[in-house]
């Protein structure tokens, strides 16, 4: 898969999120002023998602999951958050430049929704205002440097293209641990519940022959890491289940079933949950990078 490729199904599948995250990361190297913004607490990021302070620019980041079933809701959105821009940052660095930063997805973008930048541009005498879409986000991305790119999307600089030999070995590693991907995530956190006895029977001794690993294992550390992550994060999920007495073997899953009379017992079930759902999202995080690299 090439980087364009990459990077265009990086974004169909990023939801709000990971798409201002990779926003973020494309302008931080785009721009050596470029500063991020940290929601803090119950007063938000005040309309703005990012901003480079020497000029004055403004971004703020909307990710729905189909932008042409939300084009109202994105005017409402473009309204509300210049207004909390105005009356927070104009303080701190006045605002010539405000552009919404739209997951049109390649889309493209209504124009009511240029309309109504237009519109902010005119009436506060802005330089510049408006949309900020996927096709401007390639743009900046592939107008940086080789290491940057390779950066931006995870991947070996010393690997631009993938060797063949080695996207063949990840796909077998993918290929395998295919049943615990389907049955965990479709579960998520309920597996710490109910844990699948399939995965557990399928993998345990896997796990242990280091040498079956090691010849999947691919060349670029960056995929590596990832395959090593999703290994480990399954380990742990195993140990959670061995170490503790009240896992009991129903048959097709592991039952977490501590004593009715135990004190704090709801608390307990949801602790178990909560950590098998944490290391399902490492595992589908990790799944996710070598995804790309194996397609």
């Amino acid at each position: 898969m090439d980087f364009r490729s990459r990077f265009k199904l990086a974004v169909l599948q990023a939801d709000a999120t990971q798409f201002e995250a990779l926003f973020s990361k494309i302008k931080r190297y785009k721009h050596n002023d470029f500063k991020q913004v940290k929601p803090h607490g119950n007063i938000g990021d005040r309309g703005n998602d990012g901003w480079q302070p020497s000029s004055g620019t403004y971004y703020q980041v909307y990710a729905p999951e189909e932008l042409s079933t939300n084009t109202e809701t994105a005017q409402t959105k473009v309204k509300e958050d210049f207004k909390k821009l105005k009356q927070y940052w104009e303080k701190i660095t006045p605002i010539r430049r405000f552009y919404f930063v739209l997951n049109d997805k390649f889309k493209g973008v209504s124009p009511h929704i240029w309309k109504t930048l237009s519109e902010i541009k005119s009436t506060e005498n802005l330089d510049d205002s408006g949309i900020y879409d996927t096709a401007a986000l390639e743009n900046d991305l592939f107008s940086l440097n080789d290491d940057q790119i390779c950066s931006v999307l995870e991947v070996s600089p010393a690997l631009n293209f993938p060797n063949e030999e080695d996207q063949k070995k990840v796909r077998e590693f993918l290929d395998y641990f295919s049943m615990a991907f389907e049955e965990l995530f479709q579960r998520g956190s309920e597996a710490g519940y109910f844990f699948p006895t399939c995965v557990m029977d399928k993998y345990s001794d896997w796990l242990r022959h280091d040498w079956n690993y090691q010849r999947l294992k691919s060349k670029d550390k960056s995929i590596a890491q990832h395959q090593e992550a999703i290994r480990q994060t399954l380990i742990a999920m195993f140990q959670q289940i061995r170490s503790d007495p009240y896992y009991d073997h129903i048959g097709l899953s592991f039952k977490y079933k501590p004593p009715y009379e135990l004190k704090d017992r709801n608390q307990l079930i949801d602790q178990r949950r909560d950590s098998m759902g944490q290391l399902i999202w490492q595992m589908k995080k990790a799944y996710e990078r070598i995804k790309f690299y194996a397609a």
